[in-house]
């Protein structure tokens, strides 16, 4: 192939994955609105789960050299969810802190049991979420002008897809964003950055019985 011919293949891979994406988002969606998706929960390791998808998202952090610091507790029991389900929230969350963070930025993710809990938090130093998108940000194909201007690829069903699992599970998902303005001598800079958590019940729930499971 000719280097303008391999150029347009790029393209059309590129194109095709994309609405694959959002083809295979909508489906979920559908499923979660109307309750015929499959939840089989059993004892799940969420550090391994972690680590699975950690190894999938390798190459994008290299590529922008991010760096992914991990603080978890000792001890983390096994969790009575499912595990396809939790990874996806993982997934979701580590992927959206990847996507966007800028270049030589750093995520932290951490695993904490607080009492009949554990707590799933996601930080990063990233691009943050405006004030006025906060009200926003978990509902369905919505993405704030912050990233949507720095022309970042996303279907706006990532968060709202997580929430309705996690509203599944019996299971809670919030946010925080500071915005603060330094001083450096260069002249003024503003931080941002974004921390998502994620609670769930480590006694699980009961397996929900449906037609298909989600992907």
């Amino acid at each position: 192939l000719t280097g303008k011919q391999q150029k347009f293949l790029r393209e059309i891979f590129q194109s095709n994955r994309r609405m694959l994406t959002l083809i295979n988002a909508l489906l979920n969606v559908s499923r979660l609105e109307f309750g015929t998706f499959i939840m089989e929960p059993k004892p799940t390791d969420l550090v391994e789960l972690a680590r699975s998808v950690i190894l999938e998202i390798k190459l994008e952090l290299s590529q922008k050299k991010i760096r992914l610091a991990q603080d978890h507790d000792s001890i983390i029991p096994l969790v009575n969810i499912d595990p396809q389900l939790g990874r996806m929230i993982i997934q979701n969350l580590l992927s959206n802190a990847v996507k966007y963070t800028p270049n030589r930025g750093k995520i932290t993710f951490s695993i904490r049991v607080k009492g009949p809990d554990v707590l799933i938090a996601v930080a990063d130093t990233g691009y943050g979420i405006p004030k006025d998108a906060r009200t926003k940000i978990f509902t369905k194909l919505f993405r704030a002008d912050n990233v949507v201007a720095l022309g970042t690829e996303g279907t706006g069903l990532g968060l709202y897809l997580v929430k309705s699992i996690i509203h599944f599970m019996e299971g809670k998902i919030w946010f925080e964003s500071p915005t603060f303005v330094h001083k450096t001598s260069a002249g003024k800079e503003e931080d941002k950055g974004s921390t998502f958590f994620v609670r769930l019940p480590i006694a699980g729930v009961k397996p929900k019985k449906g037609t298909r499971f989600l992907q």
